[in-house]
């Protein structure tokens, strides 16, 4: 597990990219594998913004 401390700004911009970039790197296995770290990551930021904002 990989905690972060980032401010809203910059986990709403982190997870822009995380949902929006699509690798290339030409060896397909790697590519998902990227893909799925991103999707995990997206998810996990989310979640962390829906709680802070249900206790706003």
């Amino acid at each position: 597990m990989i905690n972060l401390e980032l401010n809203i700004n910059d986990a709403e911009a982190l997870l822009r990219h995380a949902k929006s970039y699509k690798p290339s790197s030409g060896d397909f296995r790697e590519d998902c594998r990227l893909c799925d770290a991103l999707s995990e990551l997206a998810e996990a930021i989310e979640l962390h913004l829906l709680d802070i904002k249900a206790f706003d």
